[in-house]
């Protein structure tokens, strides 16, 4: 008779550890669930950048480090990046980049030039139609300074009071500002002082110095 109890019990206990596994299981799928909806609810995320060692925070809905990447427009200068490009953003706060450390090398320069190349094919139309130079058409390099809070710049080819569209070459952003200034000294090898608030619409501040076309208007 006690064996027969034995054995009528096994189902039974078998039975009972089958439910409780697929309890676990169900309860490891639902919270597996809430997580990725949080994940893909939240589609708007702040990330701090930080640029050759300057920080600024930046809002973006991009999925990927990769997608911020290109909104900043540094694809073509980063030589170090932390997290990889892969990345998902869902769960980043902090990236850190390193770009080339100086455009007026002439080794950078060529390796750019066949990516500049292509985007002043793209570009040259686009700029004609917004507006007609009055001056030449210059290419060089620009940096920025602390200098006052409108959208103005240093040059030494246009006299104080003219107005310049400044293009940056590798995103196609451009500003128009106003010459308040005389620099920066040639010997720099940058052809445009813009002040900060300038430059910023043009490139995030910790890449110091981009390529840029430029003319009176």
């Amino acid at each position: 008779m006690d064996n027969l109890k034995y054995s009528d019990s096994q189902p039974a206990k078998a039975k009972k550890s089958w439910f409780t596994a697929v309890a676990v299981g169900s309860l490891i799928l639902f919270v597996y669930a809430l997580y990725r909806l949080g994940d893909t609810t939240d589609s708007t995320k702040t990330i701090a950048v930080t640029i050759n060692g300057l920080t600024e925070t930046y809002t973006t809905q991009s999925a990927t480090v990769d997608g911020l990447v290109r909104e900043l427009a540094l694809t073509n200068l980063i030589i170090a990046i932390a997290p990889s490009r892969t990345s998902t953003l869902n769960h980043v706060r902090q990236i850190t980049i390193t770009t080339q450390p100086t455009l007026r090398n002439t080794d950078v320069a060529t390796n750019m030039q066949a990516t500049i190349q292509k985007v002043q094919a793209e570009l040259k139309k686009e700029e004609e139609a917004l507006v007609v130079p009055k001056s030449l058409i210059r290419e060089g390099y620009a940096t920025w300074y602390k200098f006052g809070d409108g959208m103005n710049t240093a040059s030494r080819e246009f006299p104080r009071g003219t107005k310049v569209r400044v293009i940056a070459i590798n995103s196609g952003k451009y500003i128009d500002v106003v010459v308040n200034d005389f620099g920066p000294e040639d010997w720099t090898g940058v052809s445009l002082d813009l002040n900060k608030p300038a430059f910023a619409k043009l490139a995030p501040i910790g890449a110091g110095i981009i390529q840029v076309r430029y003319y009176k208007i």
